[in-house]
């Protein structure tokens, strides 16, 4: 082999290894913030508690956090929940402000019920509301959300 073809193989070798380099690092900045998981949250007051699945779906700089589960209290009937609030989100590292943007309940009932506005946070019932979560990876498959004004939520995606 020439000194010349060796060059040239040589200088194709490095530019298959950093368009490589550059393809995965693209990648992985591309899933940071587009991922989903689900995970359980549990909400205990001393005539209340709520037993909600949320799942959060993050695609860019937009998501959807989508609620389904029930809050009964002492001698009601239970108030079913089935929410659905689209947000956009910045995120700095594992720090995620999240903004809400829009809030449906797919039940027909409003989203501002007084049992509702007492267990959940504003975030998911009312529009314009700004929410922190910090979510860790923990491995492969699953993430830990939590925030100082809501309970953790381990999330399985």
């Amino acid at each position: 082999m020439s000194r010349r073809n060796y060059m040239l193989f040589l200088l194709a070798l490095v530019i298959a290894v950093a368009l490589t380099f550059l393809a995965v690092k693209s990648w992985q900045e591309w899933q940071r913030d587009r991922f989903d998981c689900t995970g359980e949250l549990s909400v205990r007051y001393p005539s209340a508690e709520a037993n909600i699945a949320i799942r959060y779906i993050f695609n860019g700089n937009n998501g959807v956090a989508i609620l389904r589960g029930e809050i009964t209290q002492q001698g009601q009937a239970a108030l079913p929940v089935n929410h659905n609030v689209w947000f956009s989100f910045t995120r700095k590292g594992q720090d995620y402000f999240l903004q809400s943007e829009r809030v449906s309940a797919s039940t027909g009932e409003p989203t501002t019920n007084a049992l509702l506005l007492r267990t959940l946070p504003d975030f998911y019932l009312r529009e314009g509301v700004p929410f922190y979560l910090n979510i860790s990876r923990t491995d492969g498959n699953h993430w830990l959300f939590f925030t100082s004004r809501s309970p953790s939520i381990y999330c399985k995606a």
